[in-house]
Protein backbone atom coordinates (compact mmCIF):
# COMPACT_ATOMS: atom_id res chain seq x y z
CA UNK A 1 0.00 0.00 0.00
CA UNK A 2 1.32 3.48 -0.83
CA UNK A 3 2.18 5.71 2.09
CA UNK A 4 1.37 9.41 2.41
CA UNK A 5 4.91 10.35 1.31
CA UNK A 6 4.46 8.51 -1.98
CA UNK A 7 1.01 10.03 -2.48
CA UNK A 8 2.35 13.57 -1.99
CA UNK A 9 5.20 12.84 -4.41
CA UNK A 10 2.81 11.52 -7.03
CA UNK A 11 0.54 14.57 -6.64
CA UNK A 12 3.52 16.89 -7.15
CA UNK A 13 4.61 15.10 -10.35
CA UNK A 14 1.04 15.01 -11.67
CA UNK A 15 0.56 18.73 -11.04
CA UNK A 16 3.96 19.88 -12.34
CA UNK A 17 4.04 17.39 -15.24
CA UNK A 18 7.81 17.30 -14.85
CA UNK A 19 10.02 15.24 -12.54
CA UNK A 20 12.74 17.88 -12.01
CA UNK A 21 10.27 20.67 -11.22
CA UNK A 22 8.35 18.35 -8.90
CA UNK A 23 11.62 17.36 -7.19
CA UNK A 24 12.49 21.02 -6.61
CA UNK A 25 9.05 21.61 -5.13
CA UNK A 26 9.56 18.67 -2.78
CA UNK A 27 13.10 19.77 -1.84
CA UNK A 28 14.65 16.55 -3.12
CA UNK A 29 16.68 15.45 -6.13
CA UNK A 30 15.11 13.94 -9.23
CA UNK A 31 16.53 10.36 -9.16
CA UNK A 32 14.98 9.40 -5.77
CA UNK A 33 11.66 10.89 -6.89
CA UNK A 34 11.68 8.95 -10.17
CA UNK A 35 12.59 5.78 -8.28
CA UNK A 36 9.76 6.33 -5.74
CA UNK A 37 7.11 6.80 -8.45
CA UNK A 38 8.40 3.76 -10.36
CA UNK A 39 8.24 1.67 -7.20
CA UNK A 40 4.67 2.91 -6.60
CA UNK A 41 3.63 1.76 -10.07
CA UNK A 42 5.29 -1.62 -9.54
CA UNK A 43 3.51 -2.11 -6.21
CA UNK A 44 0.15 -1.29 -7.79
CA UNK A 45 0.89 -3.20 -10.98
CA UNK A 46 -0.32 -0.33 -13.17
CA UNK A 47 1.15 2.50 -15.25
CA UNK A 48 0.19 5.83 -13.68
CA UNK A 49 2.27 8.13 -15.85
CA UNK A 50 3.28 8.21 -19.50
CA UNK A 51 6.78 9.63 -19.80
CA UNK A 52 8.54 11.41 -22.67
CA UNK A 53 11.81 13.37 -22.69
CA UNK A 54 9.91 16.65 -22.46
CA UNK A 55 6.93 15.98 -20.21
CA UNK A 56 4.97 13.62 -18.04
CA UNK A 57 1.25 12.95 -18.48
CA UNK A 58 -1.32 11.02 -16.49
CA UNK A 59 -2.67 7.80 -17.89
CA UNK A 60 -6.42 7.18 -17.51
CA UNK A 61 -5.60 4.97 -14.51
CA UNK A 62 -3.34 7.72 -13.18
CA UNK A 63 -6.22 10.22 -13.32
CA UNK A 64 -8.33 7.91 -11.15
CA UNK A 65 -5.41 7.39 -8.77
CA UNK A 66 -4.80 11.15 -8.52
CA UNK A 67 -8.37 11.82 -7.41
CA UNK A 68 -8.02 9.18 -4.71
CA UNK A 69 -4.63 10.54 -3.68
CA UNK A 70 -6.08 14.03 -3.19
CA UNK A 71 -8.89 12.63 -1.03
CA UNK A 72 -6.60 10.40 1.04
CA UNK A 73 -3.98 13.07 1.69
CA UNK A 74 -6.74 15.54 2.59
CA UNK A 75 -8.27 13.12 5.07
CA UNK A 76 -4.94 12.24 6.65
CA UNK A 77 -3.99 15.91 6.93
CA UNK A 78 -7.33 16.68 8.56
CA UNK A 79 -6.94 13.69 10.88
CA UNK A 80 -3.52 14.89 11.97
CA UNK A 81 -4.85 18.40 12.55
CA UNK A 82 -7.91 17.15 14.46
CA UNK A 83 -5.77 14.89 16.63
CA UNK A 84 -3.44 17.74 17.57
CA UNK A 85 -6.39 20.06 18.25
CA UNK A 86 -8.07 17.42 20.43
CA UNK A 87 -4.85 16.91 22.39
CA UNK A 88 -4.68 20.68 22.91
CA UNK A 89 -8.29 20.78 24.13
CA UNK A 90 -9.60 22.46 20.96
CA UNK A 91 -11.85 19.57 19.92
CA UNK A 92 -13.81 16.80 21.60
CA UNK A 93 -16.85 16.53 23.83
CA UNK A 94 -17.51 18.08 27.23
CA UNK A 95 -20.34 16.77 29.40
CA UNK A 96 -21.49 19.48 31.76
CA UNK A 97 -24.04 19.30 34.56
CA UNK A 98 -25.74 22.40 35.97
CA UNK A 99 -28.26 23.27 38.65
CA UNK A 100 -31.43 25.02 37.51
CA UNK A 101 -30.44 28.38 39.02
CA UNK A 102 -27.32 28.45 36.80
CA UNK A 103 -29.44 29.24 33.74
CA UNK A 104 -30.04 32.83 34.86
CA UNK A 105 -26.42 33.92 34.66
CA UNK A 106 -23.56 31.47 35.32
CA UNK A 107 -24.43 28.98 32.57
CA UNK A 108 -25.15 31.35 29.66
CA UNK A 109 -22.17 33.57 30.51
CA UNK A 110 -19.64 30.74 30.66
CA UNK A 111 -21.04 28.67 27.80
CA UNK A 112 -21.11 31.68 25.47
CA UNK A 113 -17.45 32.47 26.16
CA UNK A 114 -16.41 28.80 25.98
CA UNK A 115 -18.07 28.31 22.60
CA UNK A 116 -16.43 31.46 21.27
CA UNK A 117 -12.99 30.12 22.25
CA UNK A 118 -13.64 26.44 21.45
CA UNK A 119 -16.17 26.32 18.58
CA UNK A 120 -15.29 22.73 17.61
CA UNK A 121 -15.98 21.28 21.07
CA UNK A 122 -19.34 19.56 21.43
CA UNK A 123 -21.09 20.57 24.66
CA UNK A 124 -23.54 18.15 26.27
CA UNK A 125 -25.56 20.06 28.89
CA UNK A 126 -27.63 18.32 31.54
CA UNK A 127 -29.73 19.99 34.25
CA UNK A 128 -28.98 18.02 37.43
CA UNK A 129 -29.36 18.84 41.11
CA UNK A 130 -26.23 19.36 43.21
CA UNK A 131 -26.68 16.01 44.96
CA UNK A 132 -27.05 14.12 41.69
CA UNK A 133 -24.14 15.99 40.11
CA UNK A 134 -21.84 14.67 42.83
CA UNK A 135 -23.01 11.15 42.01
CA UNK A 136 -22.68 11.73 38.25
CA UNK A 137 -19.13 13.03 38.66
CA UNK A 138 -18.21 9.93 40.66
CA UNK A 139 -19.65 7.68 37.94
CA UNK A 140 -17.97 9.66 35.10
CA UNK A 141 -21.35 10.55 33.62
CA UNK A 142 -20.39 14.21 33.51
CA UNK A 143 -16.97 15.88 33.27
CA UNK A 144 -17.76 18.97 35.34
CA UNK A 145 -20.72 20.60 37.02
CA UNK A 146 -22.06 24.00 37.98
CA UNK A 147 -23.52 23.48 41.44
CA UNK A 148 -24.16 25.13 44.80
CA UNK A 149 -21.82 24.26 47.72
CA UNK A 150 -21.38 22.96 50.33
CA UNK A 151 -21.13 19.43 49.01
CA UNK A 152 -20.16 15.99 50.24
CA UNK A 153 -17.25 14.06 48.67
CA UNK A 154 -15.20 17.26 48.91
CA UNK A 155 -11.96 15.27 49.13
CA UNK A 156 -12.60 13.57 45.76
CA UNK A 157 -13.57 16.71 43.86
CA UNK A 158 -12.02 20.05 43.03
CA UNK A 159 -14.62 22.72 43.83
CA UNK A 160 -13.92 26.31 42.76
CA UNK A 161 -16.30 29.13 43.64
CA UNK A 162 -17.05 31.28 40.59
CA UNK A 163 -19.90 33.45 41.85
CA UNK A 164 -21.12 34.71 45.22
CA UNK A 165 -24.52 36.34 45.49
CA UNK A 166 -27.19 37.27 48.00
CA UNK A 167 -30.68 35.98 48.35
CA UNK A 168 -33.40 38.51 47.60
CA UNK A 169 -37.03 38.52 48.61
CA UNK A 170 -39.71 38.00 45.98
CA UNK A 171 -43.06 39.49 46.99
CA UNK A 172 -46.34 40.09 45.17
CA UNK A 173 -46.63 43.62 43.79
CA UNK A 174 -49.75 44.02 45.97
CA UNK A 175 -47.77 43.28 49.16
CA UNK A 176 -47.87 45.98 51.89
CA UNK A 177 -44.08 46.34 51.56
CA UNK A 178 -44.18 46.87 47.80
CA UNK A 179 -43.16 50.54 48.08
CA UNK A 180 -40.10 49.81 50.24
CA UNK A 181 -36.72 49.83 48.53
CA UNK A 182 -35.24 47.37 51.05
CA UNK A 183 -36.93 45.27 53.69
CA UNK A 184 -36.07 43.47 56.89
CA UNK A 185 -36.49 39.74 56.66
CA UNK A 186 -38.45 39.85 59.91
CA UNK A 187 -41.04 41.99 58.09
CA UNK A 188 -42.07 38.82 56.25
CA UNK A 189 -42.60 36.74 59.39
CA UNK A 190 -46.37 36.70 58.96
CA UNK A 191 -46.22 35.66 55.30
CA UNK A 192 -46.36 32.15 53.95
CA UNK A 193 -43.06 31.09 52.35
CA UNK A 194 -42.61 29.29 49.07
CA UNK A 195 -39.38 27.46 49.67
CA UNK A 196 -36.95 25.16 47.88
CA UNK A 197 -37.62 21.47 48.29
CA UNK A 198 -35.04 19.88 50.58
CA UNK A 199 -34.89 16.76 48.41
CA UNK A 200 -33.74 18.66 45.30
CA UNK A 201 -32.05 21.78 46.76
CA UNK A 202 -30.96 21.02 50.34
CA UNK A 203 -28.41 23.84 50.44
CA UNK A 204 -30.83 26.61 49.42
CA UNK A 205 -33.61 25.11 51.57
CA UNK A 206 -31.30 25.17 54.60
CA UNK A 207 -30.10 28.73 53.88
CA UNK A 208 -33.66 30.07 53.82
CA UNK A 209 -34.59 28.30 57.05
CA UNK A 210 -31.46 29.50 58.88
CA UNK A 211 -31.85 33.07 57.63
CA UNK A 212 -35.43 33.24 58.87
CA UNK A 213 -34.56 31.77 62.24
CA UNK A 214 -31.71 34.26 62.63
CA UNK A 215 -34.25 37.00 61.89
CA UNK A 216 -36.31 35.75 64.81
CA UNK A 217 -38.96 33.51 63.30
CA UNK A 218 -39.59 30.08 61.81
CA UNK A 219 -41.16 30.50 58.38
CA UNK A 220 -44.59 29.12 57.66
CA UNK A 221 -44.09 27.04 54.53
CA UNK A 222 -47.07 27.41 52.23
CA UNK A 223 -45.53 25.60 49.24
CA UNK A 224 -42.32 23.86 48.22
CA UNK A 225 -40.99 24.05 44.68
CA UNK A 226 -37.72 22.76 43.18
CA UNK A 227 -37.31 25.48 40.54
CA UNK A 228 -36.85 29.22 40.99
CA UNK A 229 -39.21 30.09 38.15
CA UNK A 230 -41.91 27.96 39.79
CA UNK A 231 -41.48 29.79 43.08
CA UNK A 232 -41.73 33.18 41.36
CA UNK A 233 -44.85 32.05 39.53
CA UNK A 234 -46.46 30.97 42.79
CA UNK A 235 -45.55 34.34 44.37
CA UNK A 236 -47.22 36.04 41.40
CA UNK A 237 -50.31 33.93 42.09
CA UNK A 238 -50.44 35.34 45.64
CA UNK A 239 -49.53 32.11 47.41
CA UNK A 240 -46.72 33.60 49.49
CA UNK A 241 -43.24 35.12 49.35
CA UNK A 242 -39.88 33.56 48.50
CA UNK A 243 -36.14 34.01 48.93
CA UNK A 244 -34.16 33.30 45.76
CA UNK A 245 -30.60 33.97 44.49
CA UNK A 246 -30.31 37.52 43.13
CA UNK A 247 -29.48 36.20 39.64
CA UNK A 248 -33.20 35.36 39.43
CA UNK A 249 -33.88 39.06 39.00
CA UNK A 250 -32.95 38.45 35.36
CA UNK A 251 -36.38 36.82 35.06
CA UNK A 252 -39.06 39.27 33.99
CA UNK A 253 -42.28 38.15 35.64
CA UNK A 254 -45.48 40.17 35.97
CA UNK A 255 -47.02 40.62 39.38
CA UNK A 256 -43.85 40.31 41.49
CA UNK A 257 -41.21 42.61 42.96
CA UNK A 258 -37.66 41.83 44.06
CA UNK A 259 -36.49 43.38 47.33
CA UNK A 260 -33.04 43.51 48.88
CA UNK A 261 -32.80 42.38 52.47
CA UNK A 262 -31.35 44.85 55.00
CA UNK A 263 -28.39 43.84 57.18
CA UNK A 264 -28.06 40.39 55.61
CA UNK A 265 -26.42 37.61 57.57
CA UNK A 266 -24.10 34.93 56.19
CA UNK A 267 -27.20 32.81 55.65
CA UNK A 268 -28.41 35.23 52.96
CA UNK A 269 -25.32 34.52 50.83
CA UNK A 270 -25.03 31.64 48.43
CA UNK A 271 -22.43 30.67 45.85
CA UNK A 272 -22.09 28.95 42.51
CA UNK A 273 -19.10 26.67 41.96
CA UNK A 274 -17.56 24.54 39.24
CA UNK A 275 -16.79 21.00 40.38
CA UNK A 276 -14.71 18.32 38.67
CA UNK A 277 -13.04 15.05 39.55
CA UNK A 278 -9.64 15.60 41.12
CA UNK A 279 -8.21 12.40 39.65
CA UNK A 280 -9.78 12.53 36.21
CA UNK A 281 -8.98 15.89 34.61
CA UNK A 282 -8.53 16.59 30.90
CA UNK A 283 -7.67 19.62 28.82
CA UNK A 284 -11.31 20.44 28.02
CA UNK A 285 -12.30 20.47 31.70
CA UNK A 286 -9.30 22.65 32.54
CA UNK A 287 -10.22 25.04 29.72
CA UNK A 288 -13.83 25.34 30.91
CA UNK A 289 -12.75 25.91 34.51
CA UNK A 290 -10.38 28.68 33.41
CA UNK A 291 -13.17 30.43 31.53
CA UNK A 292 -15.39 30.16 34.62
CA UNK A 293 -12.66 31.71 36.76
CA UNK A 294 -11.90 34.47 34.25
CA UNK A 295 -15.54 35.37 33.64
CA UNK A 296 -15.91 38.99 34.72
CA UNK A 297 -19.58 38.92 33.72
CA UNK A 298 -20.55 36.96 36.83
CA UNK A 299 -21.74 38.85 39.88
CA UNK A 300 -19.46 38.63 42.92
Amino acid sequence: MPDIRQLKQFIAVAEEKHFRIAADRLNMTQPPLSHSIKKLEEELGVLLLSRTKKKVALTPVGEVFLAGAYETVGRLTQLESDTKRAAAGMMGRLKLGFVGSAIYQALPETVRKFRASYPDVELELNEISTINQIKALGENKIDAGLLRPPISAQGLLDVITIQTERLVAVIPETHPLSSNVDINLSDLSEDGFIIFSYDTSPNLHTLVMLACREAGFTPTISQTAPQIQTQISLVSAGLGVALVPECAQNITYSGVLYKNIKAPSKHIETSMAIASQRANKNTLVDAFIKICQDNDGLQT
